[in-house]
């Protein structure tokens, strides 16, 4: 009985252990996901290339918009009776 009592705290207090320090080991290796603080510079380059894309889809919606109001226009009209 006493034997069975002490090997299972023995198991609880290695399950405590690499419960507290599974963290810190892991922390030490490339295994997590850490949130990237990006330098002012970084972010006004990204902010850049973000305005760069979004011109250019705004710039292709608009011709692709233009040549569909052409094509429309060219177009028969259709009647409902």
């Amino acid at each position: 009985m006493v034997k069975q009592l002490v090997s299972k705290f023995g198991t609880i207090l290695l399950l405590i252990g690499a419960a507290l320090f599974s963290g810190q080991t892991t922390a030490q290796t490339h295994g997590h996901l850490y949130l990237v603080v990006k330098s002012a510079d970084m972010l006004l380059r990204h902010q850049a290339d973000s305005d760069e894309l979004r011109q250019a889809a705004e710039e292709s919606a608009a011709d692709l918009r233009e040549q569909h109001y052409h094509v429309q226009e060219r177009r028969p009209g259709t009647f409902q009776l």
